[in-house]
């Protein structure tokens, strides 16, 4: 999807960003994309921390124990490895959008 941004506004834009040491729109723009991404991959690298944190383990090492457990119940393991999973599933995921934006 194409989206044009009319001169005017690139114009007046451009004036303000260039005090803050941009040359242009574009890099801008860019550049608060990065900076968006790496808070929310810090956000989730922290959630990731702090459940290695609390099962003194890497996700991969927690993922297989809960495989080793498959047909005992215990509700906390689960929801904490789903909600585990999602936060290295996402922080992946943000890293690699990062790189994509990074060069592009």
């Amino acid at each position: 999807m194409e989206t044009t941004i009319d001169s005017k506004f690139t114009e007046n834009t451009e004036a303000i960003i260039s005090q803050f040491g941009f040359k242009d729109l574009k890099s801008f723009i860019k550049n608060q994309a990065l900076l968006m991404l790496m808070a929310k991959i810090d956000k989730f690298e922290a959630e990731n921390k702090q459940y290695e944190a609390k099962y003194q383990v890497s996700f991969h090492d927690f993922k297989k124990q809960m495989e080793d457990m498959r047909g005992m119940e215990n509700i906390v393991k689960e929801e904490d490895y789903l909600d585990w999973r999602f936060a290295v599933e996402a922080r992946d995921r943000l890293n690699k959008q990062k790189l994509e934006l990074e060069n592009a």
